[in-house]
This record gives C-alpha cells, structure tokens and sequence, in this order.
C-alpha cells in the first residue's frame, strides 16, 4: 500500500498528482497538504474555469481552473480549511471541516485583558464567505472597526 502526500502543491504539480492517481490503488492514501492556489479569483482564474480556446489560454498563463477542476474529477475535496484575512482591520479567521459549515471567528483585542478567548465567533455559512458576508456578520454582532476600538470610540472586542 502506497501513501503519497504533497506539501504545498501547485498548479504545475496537477499533472503529476493526476498520474499517481489513476496508477495508484483505491486503498492508498494521497493527500495535498497546503495547496498553493487561493479561493480568490483574479482575472485569469476566472476565466479559465471556462471552456475553449479562451478558457486555456487562462489556464495556460496561470489561471487554476483547469487544475482545480482536473482535481475534482479525481475525487479531491478538501477536510480541513483554516483560511485568515483582515477585516476592517482585525483579524478574522474562518474554519471549516470537510463534514461541517464554515465557522467564522474574530480575534479578540489584545488590550482588554480579561477574554476566556482569543476568538469570538461571528457566525456559520454553508457556501464559504465572501468579504462581504464577514462584514455583514461584524455588523449584527456590533463590532465597529479596529482603528474605533483602538482609539476608545468603539468597546474593545
């Protein structure tokens, strides 16, 4: 029984990842571990989800498309997500395991002291939050922008 796990592939790697798939057995183990290719879509990723000359060239100047949808079809999905950014000025951490909702959190603020925990949670989705979503989520919870808090114009998170 063979396992193969890929540390930080990428888009170049699709091709070899593809090849031990197919040659390997329904019992071995293939994992990608920190894939380097991002959920967020520039100009060519977008358009090399498209099929057709247009949808190649994408692919072929750097787009993901081709390589994520390839991966799919082989059965990948991702078990464990641990994605972070800023929003409004804080850090916001989003987690989701492959049986479960995405669950957004924020970080608290470091200041005020007397947390039980480094994160509240701002909310759940099914389908992975977009920027937007997030801000929504730190408006019905209140929280004001990190600079407001910082300068006591806002409570502390």
């Amino acid at each position: 029984r063979d396992n193969c796990i890929f540390v930080q592939p990428n888009q170049e790697a699709v091709e070899i990842i593809e090849k031990l798939s197919t040659q390997s057995s329904s019992s071995s183990l293939m994992a990608l571990l920190n894939p380097q290719w991002r959920d967020v879509d520039d100009a060519f990723d977008a358009a090399s989800k498209n099929d057709g000359v247009f949808g190649a060239l994408a692919s072929f100047l750097g787009g993901k498309g081709s390589a994520t949808r390839r991966l799919g079809e082989l059965g990948y999905v991702p078990t464990y997500t641990l994605e972070g950014y800023v929003c409004r000025g804080g850090n916001v951490r989003m987690v989701k395991r492959y049986d479960s909702e995405w669950v957004v959190y924020a970080e608290r603020d470091k200041e005020r002291g007397d947390y039980t925990s480094y994160y509240v949670e701002l909310g759940r989705s099914v389908e992975r939050p977009r920027y937007q979503d997030v801000e929504a989520m730190l408006d019905e919870k209140g929280i004001s922008y990190k600079y407001a808090r910082d300068l006591g114009m806002a409570p502390k998170l």
